[in-house]
């Protein structure tokens, strides 16, 4: 073997090595997730003042449990099935762990007392302002299992498979 063969073996170790390493931790991702959808219904006369929903996704896990992920907080937006008010979105979460969430919205032009009734009359529970931005409504899904944070804050659950 003369040193040209060397030279390019140590190149294209240098770039595949890289590539495998990335795609056995998507492969790994993969096997370790899983995907869920998660349906809401919501008064089509919130959807016409311009109000949009929301997802936060606190965590995979309980609170309680010592393998907990870590605090995500992040918000994922529902996205328009129908024109009768059905939204859906789809969420990733660590399989053996489940996942926190809680549903907002943030309106306009509409009263928080207005959007509250309408929220209530759908069934929705424990509808607050709770904390955050001003213009937005926290509740909880009736037809979702719910825990409590360590704070004693009320969250919708996906139990682990």
């Amino acid at each position: 073997m003369n040193w040209e063969q060397y030279i390019w073996g140590i190149i294209a170790a240098a770039i595949i090595i890289p590539l495998l390493s990335v795609a056995m931790k998507r492969i790994i991702h993969w096997f370790k997730t899983d995907k869920t959808e998660i349906l809401l219904n919501v008064p089509e006369k919130a959807l016409n003042t311009g109000t949009k929903f929301g997802l936060l996704h606190v965590r995979d896990g309980k609170d309680e449990v010592s393998d907990r992920g870590e605090l995500s907080n992040k918000i994922h937006w529902f996205k328009k099935v129908d024109q009768q008010g059905n939204l859906k979105i789809s969420m990733r979460y660590t399989r053996n762990l489940g996942f926190q969430f809680k549903c907002f919205a943030d309106y306009k032009e509409i009263s928080f007392g207005q959007l509250k009734e309408m929220l209530e009359e759908k069934g929705y529970l424990h509808v607050t302002r709770g904390e955050g931005k001003a213009e937005r409504i926290w509740f909880i899904l009736p037809d979702y299992p719910s825990c409590k944070t360590l704070d004693k804050i009320e969250n919708n659950f996906i139990y682990p498979e």
